[in-house]
Formats: structure tokens, C-alpha cells, sequence
């Protein structure tokens, strides 16, 4: 088990030469991956990341879901997502990061929710490279790499707008092969306003109506929201996230169970013992050895 708590990266942790990447930060991705070997490992950050590969293979791991990763693959992660890949030494491709500083100058929270993209019940998106939609994107990010190699007058407000443009690229990529009525779009947007609400507030709200309520919403339509999107009532989700972190907690960090239970806010750890083991099959000490092995 890992001894230490699990670390939690900033876009500074990760040089530029030629730029001020407090709030941004773009690479190539075969000269990120030789430069940061350390990512390699689970981790936490808190900006969000774009990643597309252009070639080689191997998996990534998000949240204790394991996806393929080959030609074309496209992920998304926001800020606290705990993430880790096995990559071939071929792999290539793109990855950028912004802050939610540097996004919200110019453009809405509002807007950055609308597109979608950073959703975690979204896996990856798969571009076809040699497709039209494709080739714009990559167009893109070659934009942004140029700008961070040579910066000058508003080079920052440029990948800002490198940023945004990107997002309406894969919108509109994503729209293409997942259409849907203004009904969809409606569940949707509601949906995905209730996971950033249940992601900010789930250590001191675990009642469903207190959702419902910041949402102006009945209790039946914030279920019915819940159920077109994922299959799953409100409270199930919420008890998801609460479930989600502890196991983060449990792989990651170097505290007791009463720690944990503590961090998570429950007053009683017996009685967050008996949740997890509801939720998970196992007790919270069941499933931290399951994660040992001799290669850990």
C-alpha cells in the first residue's frame, strides 16, 4: 500500500521554458511522457486535461475504470479525477492543460459545462484521425504549440481562445455521433448541473432533496434526470461519489479507517464501514487488501 497521500499535481509542476504555465500548459505528447516519468503513477491535479493520442497503444485508468487507449483516443478529466496510464514507447500525440482561472477570464463556468466534455460518465470520445473533424482539431493544438514556443503580445489570450476552440471542435465531433432532441440536450444540461453540485457538496450532503432544492427541482425530477442519463436515482449517484472518494482515500492515502471516515465527514465510522461494505461487497479493510500484491 502506498505510504503517502495521494499526490495532487499543478500545472507549475510541469516546466516551460518559454511560458508562464501557472495556468496553462501545452506538449507534445511523446516529449511529455519522456520529460515526466512520475505520471506514470496514480495521481490527482487540479486543472483540466485534454489528451488525444495520435499513435501508440496501451490503457488509461480513471477513477478505477480501465479504458483502451490507441489511435485517436480522447480523454477529458477535470479537476480531482484520479488518473493513470500503461503506454506503449510509440505513443504520440497531444495533451494541454488550463486552469479554471484561466478559462473563466474570458469565457462562463457555464459555457465549459455546456460543451459536455468534461463529464465522468463520458469515457473518451474516438476521432477518426484522417477525418475532416479530426484534422481541425489537430490544426489546433499545432496553433497552440507554435504560440507556447514562441509567445508574445496576447500569446495568452490566444490559447485562450486556442482552448475554446478546441472544445467547440470535439462538441461538435461529439454531437455528430450522439445527436439528440432538445429533450436530450434539457437532461443533459440538468444532469450534468447536478454531478457538479453533488461533486462540491457530497462530504456534508448526502440527502437527495438537498439537491433537488439547489436545483429548483421536485424530487421526481431530479430522479427522472438521473435515470434518462445513467439509469441510476439521485441517491445512488450521490452514495457513488461518497464510495468514489473513499476508495481514493483507501488506495491512496496512509489513514485508518476512522480517519477516513472522519475525512469524509461521517460521524460514525462503524456506520461508514457498513455503507461501503453495502455499496462495494467488501469492507473498507477488505478491499484495502485486495489491493495489495508483491509488485505493489
Amino acid at each position: 500500500m502506498p505510504k503517502s497521500p495521494l499526490p495532487i499535481l499543478h500545472i507549475p509542476d510541469f516546466e516551460s521554458d518559454r511560458l508562464d504555465s501557472s495556468h496553462f500548459y501545452y506538449s507534445g505528447l511523446r516529449n511529455h511522457l519522456s520529460k515526466h516519468q512520475f505520471i506514470q503513477k496514480p495521481h490527482k491535479h487540479d486543472f483540466y486535461i485534454i489528451v488525444v493520442f495520435t499513435q501508440g497503444k496501451g490503457s488509461h485508468t480513471i477513477d478505477f475504470k480501465t479504458y483502451p487507449v490507441e489511435q485517436g483516443s480522447a480523454f477529458f478529466l477535470s479537476p480531482g479525477q484520479v488518473h493513470s496510464w500503461k503506454l506503449s514507447s510509440d505513443t504520440d500525440g497531444h495533451i494541454l492543460f488550463f486552469s479554471t482561472d484561466f478559462y473563466s477570464s474570458v469565457f462562463s463556468r457555464k459555457r465549459l459545462n455546456g460543451y459536455g466534455l468534461f463529464n465522468p460518465t463520458l469515457a473518451f470520445l474516438k476521432l477518426e484521425i484522417h477525418s475532416s473533424d479530426a484534422k481541425e482539431i489537430l490544426y489546433i493544438f499545432d496553433k497552440a504549440h507554435l504560440e507556447t514556443q514562441n509567445p508574445t503580445w496576447a500569446t495568452m489570450d490566444l490559447l485562450r481562445n486556442f482552448t475554446d476552440t478546441l472544445l467547440i471542435y470535439f462538441y461538435r465531433y461529439k454531437g455528430k455521433r450522439t445527436s439528440g432532441s432538445q429533450e436530450e440536450k434539457l437532461v443533459n444540461d440538468q444532469f450534468e448541473k447536478f454531478e457538479m453540485l453533488v461533486d462540491n457538496y457530497f462530504k456534508k450532503h448526502r440527502e437527495a432533496s438537498f439537491y433537488a432544492d439547489k436545483m429548483n427541482l421536485s424530487m421526481k425530477q431530479l430522479n427522472g434526470f438521473c435515470k434518462k442519463s445513467v439509469g441510476k436515482t439521485s441517491s445512488q449517484l450521490i452514495l457513488d461519489r461518497v464510495l468514489l472518494e473513499a476508495k481514493r482515500l483507501l488506495t491512496h492515502a496512509d489513514l485508518n479507517i476512522s480517519q477516513i471516515a472522519y475525512e469524509l465527514e461521517f460521524d460514525d465510522a462503524s456506520y461508514f464501514s457498513r455503507l461501503f461494505k453495502k455499496k462495494a461487497g467488501v469492507t473498507p479493510e477488505q478491499f484495502r487488501k485486495q489491493l495489495e500484491s508483491p509488485s505493489a
